[in-house]
């Protein structure tokens, strides 16, 4: 067939694939292509399961009659280095774990597979998945297949290159400060950061167990070209398992809920971020879709939002700097461990544990207070970040006032962490967040303004 495989949605495949116009075969090959026609540009992919790929496509094609309505049926797809898939590298991006491997599919890689998924490739992430940039010291450098001066973003970098580069319509990343929500904005396409607690964590390569901002504040999602397919492998990963005891119980949602439209706060600048003026019309427009589909819009922001962003550096940043950079270092690369030590001293309590209960106190009396407003104001329109997409190198060896000047721009991304919340990062920089579990209601306002900017295409390279 003369269709380009890889510009169509993960749904428009299934539906290919069902109906026997194209086998899973084909849709694996074409991905592998267009890997291998552009990853030595954007360097996205890391290593790749070709010949695997291809045998599982076979032996799904063989069995096609058993597998009417799995959700992902025979859709390729990439995943972030940091996830556990059964025999493939597992390096967290530093050439101390090059060699390591991971015996077995962590449950969300499982449930993948059992939806019909076929993984073709593991992808590039900072070392740790401590960065707004993908830039590993194992791999390198991963590039914006839209403009290849400019960074993917981080910590998902690769995997979102990767899905706007069309090497695969779906990706998998984790977001505990934006990891996937800053790189799907940089790299034009579409990504879901869930509650926490709604897709377990549960690796089969040590460290089992995080530190506590972990467990509130990190968490597993997809990246897309669309909004209906970030639903589909939402609602595939959704669900408790044992393996992760913060992982709650809950169905996913209903995708298509009541008729009434809930209201809207677009939050511009008062986390304190610094927007550029392309940012803020970003905004407006954005403001202005929900707003003629029926929303009400109103300006404002959350309790204590200047206060928020800050809490979630100093516990994440007292947690890297007290105990993980003493556990691992050493393995990081020049740049990135300069990144954390620059931007997380700003933040960092010290080793007084009086002070981090009191963060955490205070974290509360947010979450709380915000819970107790997001019932009047049930979904807040903001930037990602404060900025267009940047150079390769913007965060490279910052001094002091460069990095406040950094985090300032970015200051709406990590108030979503601390707060546990859901979140929707559209192509055109800006979020819709949704309270706690409510990740439908901020799924359907995206699919609002999707029917308006359209889906995200695939990079012309």
């Amino acid at each position: 067939m003369t269709t380009d495989l890889c510009s169509l949605t993960a749904r428009s495949m299934l539906e290919l694939v069902r109906h026997r116009d194209v086998s899973r075969r084909e849709l694996v090959q074409a991905h592998l292509a267009r890997v291998a026609r552009t990853n030595d540009r954007v360097r996205a992919v890391v290593e790749l399961r070709g010949d695997e790929a291809l045998a599982d496509a076979d032996a799904a094609d063989r069995s096609h009659a058993g597998r009417e309505g799995l959700a992902l049926d025979g859709i390729p797809m990439v995943i972030k280095d940091h996830f556990d898939v059964a025999g493939m590298k597992h390096t967290e991006g530093v050439p101390a774990k090059a060699g390591r491997r991971s015996p077995a599919d962590e449950v969300a890689i499982r449930r993948l597979r059992d939806a019909g998924a076929i993984i073709i490739g593991k992808c590039n992430q900072p070392d740790y998945q401590i960065r707004w940039n993908t830039v590993s010291h194992l791999y390198g450098a991963t590039h914006n297949p839209r403009d290849l001066a400019k960074s993917a973003g981080g910590s998902t970098g690769g995997d979102a290159a990767a899905v706007a580069a069309g090497m695969a319509p779906l990706g998998l990343g984790v977001d505990y400060g934006g990891s996937i929500r800053v790189p799907a904005s940089f790299c034009g396409i579409y990504g879901l950061r869930p509650s926490a607690g709604r897709i377990p964590a549960a690796p089969t390569l040590a460290p089992f167990d995080g530190t506590p901002t972990v467990d509130l504040m990190a968490s597993i999602g997809p990246l897309a070209r669309s909004v209906d397919d970030l639903w589909r492998a939402y609602a595939v990963l959704a669900g408790a398992d044992a393996g992760d005891p913060s992982s709650l119980p809950l169905p996913p949602g209903e995708r298509h809920g009541s008729g009434r439209k809930p209201r809207v706060v677009r939050m511009l600048d008062q986390t304190g971020a610094k927007v550029t003026p392309e940012i803020a019309t970003r905004l407006d427009r954005t403001a202005r879709i929900l707003s003629d589909a029926g929303y009400e819009v109103a300006d404002g922001g959350i309790p204590h939002a200047r206060r928020a962003p800050e809490v979630w550096a100093e516990l994440v940043g007292t947690e890297l700097l007290e105990a993980g950079l003493p556990a691992f270092g050493n393995e990081l690369g020049a740049s990135n461990r300069q990144h954390i030590e620059a931007m997380f001293g700003l933040f960092n309590l010290g080793s007084d544990v009086r002070r981090y209960l009191a963060a955490f106190v205070e974290r509360r009396a947010i979450a709380r207070e915000t819970a107790q407003w997001m019932e009047e104001n049930p979904l807040v329109l903001a930037p990602v970040a404060g900025m267009a997409t940047p150079p390769l190198d913007f965060d490279h060896m910052l001094d002091g006032r460069q990095t406040i000047e950094l985090f300032d721009h970015m200051r709406n991304v990590p108030w979503v962490n601390l707060l546990s919340l859901p979140s929707v990062a559209l192509p055109n920089g800006i979020q819709i967040v949704a309270r706690r579990f409510r990740e439908a209601e901020a799924i359907q306002a995206a699919a609002t303004v999707e029917r308006v900017i359209g889906r995200a295409s695939v990079a012309t390279m």
